[in-house]
């Protein structure tokens, strides 16, 4: 097993120096300096970004604090909701103790 992989291990490193030889020169420059170029215009938007972060700071702090909102009030369990029947269908007796309301949308 040991032969096989000096083997492979040649025959990689044979594949390396192949496509390093295919490489220009003249193009590895090239992508660095496009690389350069986008890490230059990164710094320069992460450098906006704070600055946009830190002007809203400064309008958020001179702005008045946010008005407490009223509490809602609470349910009352007790309460009777008087309900009109109006023209709409109903089952059951005309005066009931309890009315019960469906709303159906039909879609």
């Amino acid at each position: 097993m040991g032969s096989k992989a000096r083997y492979a291990s040649a025959i990689v490193a044979i594949l390396a120096l192949y496509v390093a030889s295919c490489v220009d020169p003249q193009e590895v420059t090239d992508i660095k300096a496009k690389v350069d170029e986008v890490q230059a215009q990164q710094k320069d938007m992460i450098g906006k970004l704070a600055g946009l972060e830190a002007g809203q700071k400064k309008i958020l702090d001179k702005g008045p604090a946010a008005a407490a909102r009223p509490s809602k009030p609470k349910d009352d369990p007790n309460k009777v909701y008087p309900v009109k029947k109006g023209n709409s269908f109903w089952k059951g007796a005309a005066n009931p103790t309890v009315t019960v309301v469906e709303f159906s949308d039909f879609q």
